[in-house]
């Protein structure tokens, strides 16, 4: 399996941005999880990004997946948003009514700089 590839940037370098494999499903989810967990900056400002532009296919284990790692970041007072989500993906979001559950952005450059905004 590819591993999981990420960076961090922003301003102060406290957000992660991770890369999400073309299938988020069983195979994919746990070192997607474990990638955030292990990266994540622990200061203030700090925030994940999901890169979803490479995103074909999201199934159950896939959405448990984005709202653990959501949960993680709340409990640790971190931002999370989904950036470049293709349209299907949105639509199978909007299916299962979680939508409006995440921040989405058209572009990662576009999430990473919402995230440095509101940090002034």
């Amino acid at each position: 399996m590819t591993p999981i590839r990420s960076e961090t940037t922003g301003q102060t370098g406290t957000i992660l941005v991770v890369q999400l494999p073309g299938a988020v499903v069983d195979e994919t989810a746990v070192p997607i999880r474990e990638e955030v967990v292990r990266r994540l900056p622990n200061a203030d400002g700090a925030a994940v990004v999901l890169d979803c532009r490479d995103v074909y296919l999201v199934n159950s284990i896939g959405i448990t997946c984005l709202l653990q790692i959501q949960d993680h970041c709340r409990r640790l007072g971190a931002g999370m948003a989904l950036a470049g989500v293709p349209a299907s993906i949105v639509a199978f979001l909007r299916q299962l009514k979680l939508d409006s559950r995440f921040a989405r952005y058209d572009s990662v450059d576009d999430a990473v700089a919402a995230f440095d905004r509101a940090r002034e």
